[in-house]
């Protein structure tokens, strides 16, 4: 039986104008990576993700579980199962009902993303939802996507960013405006032999308290910089935008006659006079909020641009808890101060300016509130411009972090005990705010991480296209029989303090030198550290281990040694990939595809990036050869027939 008709009601009403979803394909990919993709996600904006229906009852089950620890919405493509009705947003789990529509799917990797997506929520589109956003390896094969397994970010990234932010300004204000007309560009008389280039569309949408916000779509392969007419509705008349510049294939929504009132728009902005507003910025606004004393702004700015703020008074707030607020420029006849927004910078163009208001009564800082450690009490100092404040004051956080508050050394501090739970996931942030009088002081939004984390630098990865590797889970190294190898282990301690760690490395039948090693690591910093292998006496195959950590924290970090004769081959699957490896070469399987033969001695791939297409259905490894579905039998002598000889 399925339960979706409540499930659909319950999205509406947490819905006010529209879903920015993404497509989280768990089914085919890798379960390890899950956690760390997710945060990833919730880390740029997005709060919602569509999951693929699937038989695995128990793995969808994981996979939700780590989106409520998380704190997102999800919903499935497809009615709910009743086996999974406890995980619904009326039993207090992350499950929503189908998301409203139907939605626009759009590929992240698509040139025409963006224009896409804003044209659609322009015409008050209910749903977006995005595809193509992770590499995926599944029954189909591998398919390209703006992550990479290995969580670096490809340039088609920027559109989902700038998308996420933009939802996080305006989606609860965008339902209250309507589009009014007269909005357009300003376009210079061109003379007659050339023939001007096609401006971008543009469109107002406003709201009866004024708010207003302007879509600029340029659907050219050029560039376009130029003035727009708009309305302002403060005055009631049409006025200019000047300098606005929008790339090929972009768009920008530009905010007009934003109130400097507390809001959704502008977080407690309750110092300002009911006159005070922003004007007009000619780069997308995401961030608007006043604290102790500065009024911060955070755009995604493609280009460099301007912002221009009406005021009942000049700006003279000082530069206060080593904030460096922007120049700007004063009219004492408008009352307006104008502001240069520099061009942002990385994946989704973003950039912070501040501008100093007024001298604030009282303050309050952290010193340091940059990451909380996860399973530990973590101590946050706070410095108060009194002691008064200080008395008064409360830090408000998440209900899952548990709080005890003490005096500090110093009388203007207070030291926050803060415990993080252990199942606090690894990357996530917490919100942090100090309160007095109401009125909101500081805030800091710390990541939660692992106390330390292992890496092994020379684990097997898979290569499944020219520029896409997979490593193995757990990590796998290949170890000569005779020889031996050293192993180095990436020790990442991500502590705001230098710590002492003891790493032990176990696995049966395998020796290793030291048999233990202590290790002192800096502040959030990484070092690497090496042990000698000896697998003489150990058997040609896979074995399995562990290394533990102690001292500072606690770790058990599993990892596989692949041991290789001196002569012969071995034949071995893990992670869902199939190989047979010699001291000197390795060739890696999937279902359908010889995806690598690799010369170890030159790091050389004999195939083509693609692979090669290969006997299709289940491997099985014996020995030292894999049998295919048609009980085939190849060994390592059979591939060198096989494959393409190297180009001299």
């Amino acid at each position: 039986m399925l339960r979706a008709s409540i499930l659909i009601f319950t999205f509406a009403i947490a819905s006010p104008a529209w879903v920015e979803s993404v497509e989280f394909p768990w089914n085919a990919y890798p379960k390890p990576l899950w956690e760390r993709e997710l945060v990833w996600l919730k880390n740029i904006g997005i709060t919602h993700v569509s999951l693929p229906p699937a038989q695995n009852i128990a793995d969808l089950t994981d996979v939700l579980r780590i989106i409520r620890r998380l704190d997102i919405e999800a919903d499935l493509e497809g009615p709910v199962p009743e086996s999974l009705e406890a995980m619904t947003r009326a039993h207090g789990g992350p499950l929503t009902g189908p998301l409203p529509g139907p939605p626009m799917r759009i590929s992240v990797l698509a040139p025409a993303a963006v224009t896409r997506t804003r044209d659609l929520l322009a015409s008050g589109g209910p749903a977006v939802l995005w595809t193509d956003v992770e590499e995926t390896m599944g029954p189909a094969g591998y398919r390209s996507g703006a992550i990479s397994f290995a969580g670096e970010e490809k340039p088609a990234t920027a559109a989902l960013r700038r998308a996420a932010q933009l939802s996080t300004y305006w989606n609860k204000s965008f339902p209250a405006l309507h589009a009014v007309p007269g909005a357009g560009i300003t376009v210079p008389a061109a003379p007659p032999s050339k023939m001007a280039t096609p401006g971008p569309s543009v469109r107002q949408f406003a709201g009866e308290n004024g708010v207003s916000v302007v879509s600029v779509v340029n659907k050219s392969a050029h560039g376009w910089t130029g003035d727009l007419k708009v309305l302002d509705p403060a005055a009631k008349h049409m006025m200019g935008v000047p300098g606005v510049s929008v790339p090929p294939h972009d768009a920008l929504w530009l905010p007009v006659n934003v109130p400097l009132t507390a809001g959704p728009l502008c977080k407690d902005c309750s110092a300002f006079a009911n006159s005070d507003h922003l004007v007009y910025a000619t780069a997308e606004l995401t961030v608007l909020e006043y604290e102790n004393g500065i009024l911060a702004m955070e755009f995604a700015a493609p280009a460099a641009g301007e912002v221009v703020l009406q005021l009942s008074r000049e700006p003279s707030g000082p530069l206060v808890a080593g904030g460096k607020p922007s120049p700007f420029e004063w009219d004492e006849h408008s009352q307006r101060a104008r502001l240069k927004i520099p061009a942002g910078k990385g994946a989704g163009n973003h950039v912070r300016i501040g501008l100093a208001i007024e001298p604030p009564d009282a303050t309050a800082f952290f010193d340091s509130a940059r990451v909380l450690m996860i399973g530990e009490t973590n101590a946050l100092t706070a410095q108060f411009s009194s002691e008064a404040i200080a008395q008064r004051s409360r830090l408000r956080t998440a209900p899952a972090l548990q709080l005890e508050q003490k005096p500090a050394k110093e009388p203007l501090e207070l030291t926050y005990l803060i415990k993080v739970p252990g199942t606090a996931v690894h990357g996530d942030h917490a919100d942090l705010a100090i309160e007095a009088d109401g009125m909101q002081m500081s805030h800091s939004r710390p990541q939660l991480l692992l106390p330390v984390r292992l890496r092994f630098p020379d684990a097997v990865e898979v290569h499944l296209a020219a520029n896409s590797a997979l490593p193995l889970f757990p990590a796998t190294v290949s170890v000569n029989q005779r020889t031996g190898r050293d192993l180095t282990v990436t020790v990442r301690n991500n502590a705001p303090e230098i710590r002492n760690f003891v790493l032990e490395p176990k696995v049966e039948g395998l020796d290793f030198s030291p048999e233990e090693l202590e290790v002192t690591v800096g502040v959030s910093t990484s070092r690497d550290v090496s042990f000698r292998v000896f697998a003489s006496k150990a058997a040609p195959g896979l074995h399995s281990g562990n290394i533990t950590v102690s001292g500072a924290a606690s770790l058990n970090e599993p990892f596989q040694v692949a041991v290789i004769p001196q002569t012969g081959a071995i034949a071995f699957s893990t992670s869902g990939f199939s190989f047979i490896e010699s001291a000197k070469m390795r060739a890696s399987f999937m279902p359908g595809r010889w995806l690598e033969f690799l010369n170890k001695d030159n790091n050389q791939n004999q195939l083509a990036s693609t692979g090669a297409v290969f006997t299709p259905g289940p491997i099985e490894a014996r020995g030292d050869g894999l049998v295919f579905q048609d009980q085939k039998t190849v060994k390592l002598e059979d591939l060198e027939q096989l494959a393409p000889k190297p180009k001299r």
